[in-house]
């Protein structure tokens, strides 16, 4: 597979007459035929490649002193003008006699010289080779920031810049189903009832619309525009999934889709359906299974639970196992060798989390799953199984492989328990978030410490997608659709821009693979997640974001009282000014937690590395 990523970069020369091509094409023919009729004995091959793109006139660092001979030279004979003559200096003595071809050769030369040869048509011009990262044509491209080289929107990583595609070139058309000339067609999944919604401002599918419409207007489509299309979750069962999904094909025959309900409703049967035919699923969340067993068809802005127990694995090797207990909430447990037990949903391999944990020096006392889409009851008797389980392995230190809702259910089901061992955050399905965690048992997660994806927040500031909404609109969003759609659309919206005009799941896959690492640890970014595609930094190929993590603990009792005058009280504080790191950076050494004067809870200005460019609408 090619990445465009690596592709050397463009000569000046060529770049600069791809650029020009579109302008002198009759001056292209005038000049051939005017070197046809008079110049005789031809050019090099350079002077060829030249005429082939209209420019005759060799650039500047590579003129030649008229005193100094060209070593390079080539001789008479350029096959542009179609002159075979030979050389003088090929010319044989004049006391040599020449043989019969030779002599024939000579006749019919002689013979055809008295017609006047029909000047042939010029070859064509070359295709421009798209997207053109890091040309100067690309930079050109009105729509580039050229000191950045990417493109004029207010984003921290916003994509590299590209070709101007020209208006009215042809692209390919319907390069793949889902694809014409003019449309890509994207299918949204939402909550039953609000497709009759689709124009209410403030609704999900309107949020949508007004997000796509940043993209369609900002980023290079190749002369298409993305098309929403919605469609009504008909339930939550397997049987209800794939009916929305055999709906979505065959009303829409989509190039991309993404599930955007919100009332808990199913979507992996969903996704893995669409996948199934064809057609690339954006999601909040994917497995690294479902990501590896259908490879560019499954993509997920949130990290995957392999690259989760990859950071909690080197974390716990580095900065814990060896180390006695410290923090638990049982004075019996202080100062005792720690006991690592994990609680995880079913959605983890405990294979390959004890193969982790041996790489890096610790093993498992216990390790216990759950059924991350059993129904509430169902999960809090789980719960109390597994609380108790922990407790008779005398964990110390547990690994919660929990989503945000189960992490609620069992930090309380371990009060029940009398059991509090010291907690190790994975940040998996949302964790580390405080919104989250604020309903968390708080005599629980007060000793809860350990890596995350979330970023440090900045007080009354909108985050970048909000940022980037109010930019383009002039209005700040007014539904969590509006936020939402944007953080979940950016990143395909980005390998569109970076695929080109012939667009197929191939290409948009190497489009993906052809953006530069951005943000977090990538950056020495402190806000945000880094993330990146393809191949290089895992032991695999990757197709989900969220790469790197930081340090956290939590505080229950940090309180801030925010612009509208709400008091919040809880927050996770990042240990050295939120510093990330990807995976194989930890460092070793004892965790800095519970530490207010090693860490901190919320900034009130972006860092100057996370604050983006400012440009005028």
């Amino acid at each position: 597979m090619t990445d465009s990523a690596n592709t050397p970069e463009p000569a000046p020369q060529q770049s600069l007459l791809r650029r020009l091509r579109w302008y002198i094409a009759i001056v292209v023919v005038a000049a051939v035929v005017i070197i046809v009729l008079v110049v005789s004995g031809g050019g090099s091959d350079d002077g060829d490649g030249d005429d082939a793109t209209g420019d005759t006139t060799p650039p500047a660092a590579e003129e030649v002193a008229d005193d100094e001979p060209m070593d390079d030279a080539p001789t008479a004979g350029d096959d542009a003008t179609g002159d075979t003559a030979p050389s003088a200096t090929d010319e044989p003595a004049g006391d040599e006699p020449m043989d019969d071809d030779t002599t024939e050769a000579t006749a019919d030369q002689s013979e055809s010289s008295d017609t006047a040869a029909e000047p042939t048509a010029p070859p064509a011009p070359p295709e421009p080779e798209f997207p053109g990262i890091g040309s100067e044509a690309a930079l050109a491209n009105p729509h580039c920031d050229p000191e950045t080289g990417r493109i004029r929107v207010p984003l921290v990583d916003a994509p590299p810049c590209v070709l101007e595609w020209p208006e009215g070139a042809d692209n390919g058309g319907s390069t793949a189903p889902g694809v014409t000339a003019e449309e890509i067609v994207m299918v949204v999944r939402v909550d039953s009832g609000q497709t009759e919604f689709v124009n209410d401002v403030g609704s999900i599918p309107r949020g949508w619309l007004d997000g796509a419409d940043i993209f369609n207007q900002n980023f290079e489509f190749w002369g298409r525009q993305v098309r929403l299309e919605f469609i009504d979750a008909s339930g939550s069962t397997e049987v209800a999934q794939r009916a929305d999904a055999t709906r979505a094909v065959n009303d829409f025959q989509p190039f991309l889709a993404t599930d955007a309900t919100t009332s808990g409703e199913g979507k992996a049967i969903f996704e893995a359906e669409m996948a199934a035919r064809g057609v690339i699923v954006w999601s909040t969340g994917v497995s690294w299974q479902e990501s590896q067993d259908q490879p560019g068809f499954r993509w997920s802005a949130l990290a995957d639970d392999r690259v989760t127990m990859l950071h909690v694995a080197e974390y716990i090797g580095k900065r814990v196992a060896d180390y006695p207990v410290q923090w638990a909430g049982d004075d019996d447990m202080i100062g005792e060798p720690r006991r690592i037990g994990m609680i995880y949903t079913d959605r983890w391999s405990r294979d390959f989390m004890e193969e982790q944990a041996a790489q890096n020096g610790f093993e498992l006392v216990e390790a216990v799953s759950y059924d991350e889409g059993a129904e509430n009851t169902q999960r809090q008797e789980r719960a109390r199984v597994i609380a108790a389980r922990m407790k008779d392995a005398g964990v110390t230190t547990v690994i919660a492989g929990t989503d945000n809702l189960f992490t609620r259910t069992i930090t309380a089901a371990a009060t029940e328990q009398q059991w509090f061992p010291e907690w190790i955050i994975t940040g998996y399905s949302g964790q580390d978030t405080a919104f989250f965690a604020r309903g968390y048992d708080q005599e629980q997660w007060a000793h809860a410490f350990g890596p995350g994806p979330i970023g440090v927040s900045v007080a009354d500031q909108p985050n970048a997608p909000a940022a980037l909404f109010e930019w383009h609109h002039g209005r700040e969003p007014v539904s969590l659709a509006e936020r939402f759609s944007l953080s979940t659309l950016k990143p395909p919206m980005a390998c569109l821009h970076m695929a080109g005009p012939d667009l197929t799941p191939e290409s948009f896959t190497e489009g993906c693979f052809a953006l530069p690492p951005s943000l977090g640890a990538y950056c020495d970014c402190v806000t945000s997640p880094g993330a990146a595609y393809g191949d290089g930094r895992l032991p695999w190929t990757d197709y989900t974001g969220y790469d790197d993590m930081t340090e956290k603990w939590w505080d229950p009792t940090f309180e801030r009282t925010s612009s509208t005058g709400s008091v919040r009280v809880g927050e996770y504080m990042k240990v050295d000014g939120g510093r990330r790191y990807a995976v194989g950076e930890w460092t070793e050494q004892q965790p800095r937690v519970f530490d207010p004067d090693a860490a901190i809870g919320i900034l009130y200005e972006l860092p100057p590395n996370d604050t983006p460019p400012s440009y005028e609408r």
